[in-house]
């Protein structure tokens, strides 16, 4: 019996939504949010009136989060934040050319160095040490238990990517990028070498268009139009059961 176009639609369409549901209701209970948040999440978005004070200041946090990013590009690239070995030097609490506040400054972020600071004293990116000096670990910026704000960041902006291109209003708008390749069975023993690789090259075009991008952020005079833009790269694996061959009896 064949099934109308419309039905498969509908049949798909309630499929992916149940398995959408499913991953995102699943990574929620592995970072131990209790139910009862998840349900009231639920309702207040499909309430009539949605109180938009929690989404901002859900915004509010990814912004520092993301200008953080920045700050840390910024002490890992100006030289005048590195060494005489082009390694980040060390950072003072206090003001001066070679502190926090200038460093911030440099950056050109909208937060403050107070909050950079209060940051800072929980990522394992940087380390202060008893002298007061912060010391630069690692060019990313990273919160220990931020899983579920970057993981509502990159799939709040994953699915208005795939809003835009599917329904473009205008001829003259540009696709944006949304690709990947896949490989349903691979031996996960045999492929580190491949993700050293993706992560290499991915932290090359990182650092490749993040001048460009910086170079586009908007100064003095704001613009009519004004909006974000941002590049996420991530390589995912996943555990799968192997098939085992089936032997027949004659």
């Amino acid at each position: 019996m064949r099934i109308a176009h419309s039905e498969h639609a509908h049949l798909v369409n309630e499929q992916s939504t149940n398995a959408l549901l499913s991953a995102t209701i699943g990574f929620l209970r592995r970072n131990k949010i209790p139910r009862q948040m998840v349900l009231d999440s639920v309702n207040r978005n499909y309430g009539v009136k949605r109180s938009a004070s929690n989404i901002r200041q859900y915004r509010r946090l990814v912004r520092s989060y993301e200008e953080m990013g920045m700050v840390m590009a910024t002490w890992f690239a100006s030289p005048r934040f590195l060494d005489q070995e082009s390694r980040p030097a060390p950072l003072t609490l206090n003001g001066g050319r070679k502190s926090i506040a200038a460093l911030v400054r440099a950056s050109r972020v909208s937060i403050s160095p107070a909050t950079a600071i209060e940051l800072m004293r929980r990522s394992p990116s940087v380390k202060i040490l008893a002298s007061k000096n912060v010391v630069a670990l690692r060019p990313e910026f990273v919160l220990p238990n931020f899983e579920i704000p970057r993981a509502a960041l990159v799939i709040e902006r994953y699915l208005d990517t795939l809003s835009r291109n599917s329904s473009p209003k205008k001829k003259r708008t540009i696709l944006l990028l949304e690709r990947n390749c896949h490989v349903p069975e691979v031996n996960l023993r045999n492929i580190k070498p491949i993700l050293r690789d993706i992560k290499g090259r991915g932290s090359a075009f990182i650092k490749a268009v993040d001048g460009d991008v910086e170079g586009s952020r908007t100064r003095g005079t704001r613009p009519r139009r004004v909006g974000e833009m941002s590049v996420h790269i991530f390589a995912w694996t996943r555990h799968s059961r192997s098939r085992k061959s089936s032997t027949r009896k004659s």
